[in-house]
């Protein structure tokens, strides 16, 4: 068969894992008429696909609360731009890409014009897009492993909590999820799917993620070199999909780039500088993998399972572990720098869901091994009970702190006060405008010039810009207890000593994260 160009095939999901059929492979023709098996499995995932979009939204009810302090970055930035304070960290001041998700900044700039929530806008696009991974794990992935074997998945999708924690977080998380998806899964298809919207939603990526280039065409060369090699297609036919599929995201990239440099005066923006290499070097993946280790063998075994076009549902989750290798591991609670390939690793791991079910012939063992799927992914160290306890004193604690020192600022300090912090994400943004020095200096062009700096470097210029205010996280209230290295270069440095403590910033509860603002 030519990839891409064989004859018009139906729409009806061939037999795969979990229905009376074999795994779908390479080449595996469609049916043009349904079974009665087919017709059956159909009619059970659509089912189950209700029900996992119930429990998803169940979840995110659940997790309402939780917002991320890096999504007030985004915000920052967004209203900023929204106001006509152009692209800077502070109104009016130079330019710096401290965000890695421009086309989220742009869309959240776009809503707060219109005089909408930045941060709702955020919100609301991250429970939609996780709405809407559930149902294409289904919708598109019923064609790459059977009707059966994508209603486990669509369960499995859902049921992960960090999944609906990170739609809510206010980041671009689960759009990118979604993206990922309906590329891999189009791609993963018998006949290669639709280069045009593969490719189309491949170039996207790039606006919401630094990585998005990388995945992209790490995806594309898996799935158009062995058609390629093996003779499956023609040259002409592959070079049109290669056009669309590899062509759009580097143009995307291009433009992206060039607008990145016409702004900013770079090529790569300042998390990459600051997370790249920084960080040790398995634990973002360990803390992945411990996590979802249930899902993740089972996703291992449904690839042994099926053919090797499907195997692209890996591909993602193999280029996302190399990337994590030294990364910082920053604001990647449960596993927020996984969460895109999730939906992929659950689509495989309901081919192994189903193939059990299968064994057995009954309807009633299949209905039993998806609930078995679901109640596996409750139960896992991220489990709904564990994930809401966490957003709950992330919430109280954190976000309380930050919330009430900008009160502080905002009641007790002219509105030209400048302040540094640490954790420059609610409490900049909620500070009335106030001029604010990251002492990370995520979110300061000069990280462009210095790359990462050791703590000692960072206090130092903190204090050479001489602060009204410096805002430092302890982890007691009566005294200094830093929490980050960089918080005891600054207490440490000499011109701490001009210094004196204002005020006392805590969360409701038993907290060990406070924050001691410091009046010069």
């Amino acid at each position: 068969m030519t990839v891409g160009t064989g004859p018009r095939r139906s729409a009806l999901p061939p037999p795969g894992p979990g229905d009376d059929g074999p795994a779908l492979g390479a080449g595996t023709a469609v049916p043009t008429t349904p079974t009665s098996s087919t017709a059956r499995w159909d009619r059970l995932g659509r089912l189950v696909t209700l029900a996992s979009v119930a429990v998803l939204l169940l979840l995110c009810w659940r997790l309402r609360g939780f917002v991320t302090d890096d999504a007030w970055i985004s915000v920052r930035y967004a209203e900023n731009l929204g106001n006509g304070d152009g692209l800077g960290w502070n109104p009016g001041g130079p330019a710096v890409e401290g965000y890695s998700n421009p086309l989220l900044v742009l869309v959240e700039a776009a809503a707060h014009v219109l005089g909408g929530s930045a941060l709702a806008t955020a919100r609301a696009l991250g429970v939609l897009a996780a709405v809407g991974c559930v149902v294409l794990v289904f919708v598109r992935g019923r064609a790459v492993v059977g009707s059966g074997a994508a209603a486990a998945g669509a369960l499995l999708t859902a049921a992960s909590a960090p999944l609906a924690l990170w739609a809510l977080g206010g980041l671009e998380t689960l759009p990118v999820a979604l993206l990922l998806t309906l590329a891999t899964v189009e791609l993963a298809r018998p006949d290669g799917g639709r280069a045009a919207a593969a490719g189309a939603a491949l170039a996207l990526l790039p606006w919401l993620r630094p990585e998005g280039l990388v995945v992209a065409l790490a995806l594309v060369a898996a799935s158009e070199a062995a058609p390629l090699l093996l003779r499956r297609t023609s040259w002409s036919t592959a070079g049109r999909r290669l056009l669309l599929l590899a062509g759009l995201p580097v143009l995307s990239q291009a433009a992206l780039e060039l607008a990145r440099w016409a702004l900013y005066g770079h090529l790569l923006p300042n998390s990459v500088l600051y997370k790249s290499g920084t960080g040790e070097l398995t634990f973002v993946l360990q803390k992945f993998l411990a996590q979802s280790a249930v899902v993740v063998v089972l996703a291992l075994a449904g690839a042994a399972l099926i053919g090797w076009r499907p195997r692209l549902l890996l591909v993602p989750f193999v280029v996302y572990a190399v990337g994590s290798l030294g990364t910082l591991d920053s604001a990647n609670h449960y596993s927020r720098f996984f969460l895109p390939v999730w939906p992929q690793l659950a689509l495989l791991a309901g081919v192994a869901v189903a193939a059990l079910a299968r064994a057995r012939s009954r309807t009633a063992a299949a209905v039993l091994a998806l609930g078995a799927a679901g109640a596996g992914v409750l139960v896992l160290p991220g489990n709904v009970l564990a994930v809401d306890g966490w957003q709950e004193r992330y919430m109280t604690c954190r976000a309380g702190a930050r919330a009430e020192v900008a009160a502080w600022l905002v009641d007790r300090t002219p509105p030209t006060t400048t302040f540094s912090v640490s954790d420059a994400g609610l409490l900049p943004a909620r500070a009335g405008g106030r001029a604010v020095i990251d002492a990370f200096l995520l979110n300061d062009p000069l990280l462009q010039d210095t790359g990462p700096l050791r703590p000692a470097a960072r206090a130092a210029i903190v204090h050479e810009r001489r602060p009204d205010v410096i805002v430092l996280a302890s982890r007691d209230p009566r005294r200094l207890v830093p929490v980050y290295p960089t918080e005891r270069a600054i207490a440490r440095h000499p011109a701490m000593g001009d210094y004196r403590l204002a005020h006392v910033g805590s969360g409701g509860g038993s907290c060990d994260y406070h924050l001691l603002a410091y009046r010069r």
